[in-house]
């Protein structure tokens, strides 16, 4: 009986540590951006050889959309459909660092192959720059927008600095330009809801505006980027926008862009002419946003590395729940990875922008586990989360 028992507990032990260091090498691949996909071609004429090339280069198309879908999530997708399909995903190739085919086969009239392939995070990253793709982490960007708008039809020129205290309603160049940008993740200074402290020139209230008269609006609204320019109108003919974004802090421009619409109609509706507009800037916010985000990387503190150790867990669904806990919930956490096994504990990696005082006291604050935890911190070790005495 007792060599039962014996047999047991040694069996429950290597059964956890095996379990643990599973975990472990689930988590990674997970992190590593490695795929699992089946890809399908009809074969035609017996020609195996090329079913099976165009298996895998859909799959490789289909495990690039899955990644896009986890990092951009259901309305990144949506917002940024058309720059997926036409300049991501037809350039698949280029960002698959490597493949295995797993296996393969005839099925019917078709060919299928089953393969794992994993994503240059790297890579990728650069391809959403380029086409203005931008995951925003950290707090989001703030922009005041100093767009004049000018109808060449009836000679009409609106620009809300020239009134600035008489709070004129937002213009559909105003709309357009606060729906393209909330779309990618910034933050639009809406100037109706508040007049600022502080002086202002004549100069700041002039039609075309320097680049140090736009930079003072943007410190006047304690905004991280000015973007200035103008939209002509020109109904029945075209749409064009004229833009170019400051960095307040530093000072500097950071890019600028043209974009013009040709309409094929006279537009009539209101929402018709925002829509054409929006077309517009969208255009020219694939040039403004890497170097927006470039100036905001710039100003990023350095986050610094903080050990876990995890005691008690008796079962990998609490462990995935406080590491989904911590980076969800826990603002200043960028990045949770599971690193080693050191005895009876589980070890974390967490990237923390902030102190160790501020980690700890929101972790204790905060009460979105589905258990309770016990947080610690010890003399020379790693901060402690144990569950049970």
């Amino acid at each position: 009986m007792n060599r039962l028992v014996a047999f047991l507990v040694l069996l429950i032990s290597v059964g956890f540590t095996a379990w643990a260091s599973l975990s472990m090498g689930q988590d990674t691949e997970e992190k590593s951006n490695t795929v699992l996909v089946i890809g399908t071609a009809r074969i035609t004429g017996d020609n195996i050889a090329k079913a099976k090339r165009q298996a895998i280069n859909e799959a490789m198309t289909m495990g690039v959309e899955r990644y896009l879908t986890e990092r951009l999530g259901s309305q990144g997708m949506i917002n940024n459909f058309h720059r997926i399909v036409y300049e991501i995903i037809p350039r698949a190739g280029e960002v698959v660092e490597h493949f295995n085919i797993l296996a393969e086969d005839r099925v019917g009239g078709a060919y299928k192959v089953l393969i794992r392939l994993k994503i240059n995070d790297k890579v990728m990253e650069e391809k959403l720059k380029e086409t203005g793709l931008i995951i925003m982490e950290g707090p989001s960007i703030k922009i005041l927008f100093l767009v004049s708008q000018v109808q060449l039809e009836r000679d009409e020129i609106l620009y809300w600095w020239s009134d600035p205290q008489g709070n004129p309603g937002l213009a559909p160049v105003e709309l357009a330009l606060h729906r393209v940008f909330q779309e990618r993740g910034f933050t639009p200074i809406n100037r109706l809801l508040y007049f600022p402290e502080g002086d202002y020139s004549d100069e700041m209230k002039s039609f075309e505006l320097s680049d140090e008269e736009a930079l003072q609006w943007g410190r006047l609204y304690s905004a991280d980027v000015v973007i200035y320019g103008k939209c002509d109108i020109s109904p029945g003919v075209s749409v064009s926008v004229d833009l170019k974004a400051l960095g307040v802090k530093s000072g500097l421009g950071l890019a600028q862009g043209s974009q013009t619409v040709y309409l094929e109609e006279k537009v009539r509706e209101i929402e018709e002419l925002i829509g054409a507009i929006e077309r517009a800037v969208d255009g020219v916010a694939t040039d403004l946003v890497p170097a927006m985000m470039g100036e905001a990387e710039a100003e990023k503190p350095t986050p610094r590395e903080l050990e876990v150790a995890l005691k008690g867990f008796g079962s990998f669904r609490q462990v995935r729940e406080v590491m989904e806990f911590l980076k969800r919930d826990i603002k200043g956490v960028e990045s949770v990875k599971q690193t080693r096994i050191r005895g009876n504990y589980i070890i974390l990696s967490v990237q923390f922008l902030g102190e160790e005082d501020s980690f700890l006291e929101m972790v204790s604050k905060n009460k979105n586990l589905s258990f309770d935890m016990n947080v610690e911190r010890t003399v020379e070790g790693p901060i402690l989360f144990s569950i049970g005495k």
